[in-house]
């Protein structure tokens, strides 16, 4: 049975009407209907019944591969969440599992030590992809990338932080053209070396477009498709990351460091990473 009305989002309501008392209206029901379906169903009723969320606050965003919206916590989420000095609201990303990319999909799960071995099976290969995010993001946070800390994943669902003020998503870089500046440019650049030096990975799709800024401080997202740096293609999504920033920049007349001379900077032979300290997240 698939979603095609409110009515059937409403049907997740227990007694206390949890579900409905923060929704915001129309175009979030649209927005939920076009992303679950009834296995995603029982996942967020579970997640409910456990009291680890408590209802669905707002939509963030919406995209071909996921949903992203605002989840206020349960009595078991906020205690989670305080050991991980998370606030609510938080963020739930829910992966669509009939309009992902697939041949994608494989393209960054193959050649990634964590994935030797994976089903090509349609909800499997939904699975792994949001796991990896999971991993992904959890690596960072230990090694003090500016990512949202992760906090749990059930098969196509993910639970993160929210980076932003007073339940307020903060902007992306994309739209907030007076962080276009120097220090800012300079300090997205820190943050893809801690990801390789620090992390051991390579986000392999950075652009303005999955950089968040917050308080002028930018924080990666978006991170499914990252590889370690033993990833055979990792250097070359390195490469494109900063050729992505870069060129963001240079058109909005900051003057940019030479691509080549950046990446050596990174990756130097003699740059000893931490990813072998980082247990196998």
């Amino acid at each position: 049975m698939k979603p095609d009305d409110k009515k059937f989002w409403e049907q997740l309501t227990d007694k206390n009407d949890r579900w409905r008392k923060k929704r915001k209206g129309k175009e979030d029901f649209q927005t939920i209907n076009a992303v679950i379906d009834g296995n995603t169903t029982k996942i967020l009723s579970g997640l409910q019944s456990k009291g680890i969320i408590d209802s669905i606050s707002g939509t963030i965003a919406s995209g071909k591969e996921s949903g992203v919206f605002l989840a206020e916590l349960g009595s078991k989420g906020k205690l989670k969440c305080d050991d991980l000095s998370i606030q609510s609201p938080i963020v739930i990303k829910i992966f669509r599992t009939s309009t992902l990319n697939f041949r994608t999909i494989e393209k960054y799960i193959s050649g990634d030590i964590r994935f030797r071995k994976y089903s090509k099976k349609t909800r499997s290969l939904v699975k792994l992809w949001v796991e990896k995010e999971y991993r992904n993001l959890s690596r960072c946070m230990l090694a003090g990338v500016n990512v949202p800390k992760p906090i749990l994943v059930k098969n196509n669902v993910l639970l993160m932080e929210l980076i932003g003020q007073n339940g307020i998503p903060s902007p992306l870089l994309k739209v907030s053209p007076n962080e276009a500046t120097q220090p800012m440019m300079n300090a997205i650049l820190d943050q893809i070396k801690r990801v390789y030096q620090k992390a051991g990975l390579v986000h392999a799709d950075l652009s303005p477009y999955n950089i968040l800024i917050k308080e002028s401080t930018p924080y990666l997202i978006d991170m499914s498709q990252s590889v370690t740096t033993s990833h055979p293609k990792a250097e070359e999504f390195l490469e494109r990351d900063l050729d992505n920033i870069l060129y963001y920049f240079s058109k909005r007349g900051i003057k940019t460091p030479e691509a080549e001379s950046v990446l050596d900077s990174i990756v130097d032979n003699e740059t000893k990473t931490d990813e072998d300290k980082i247990s196998r997240q």
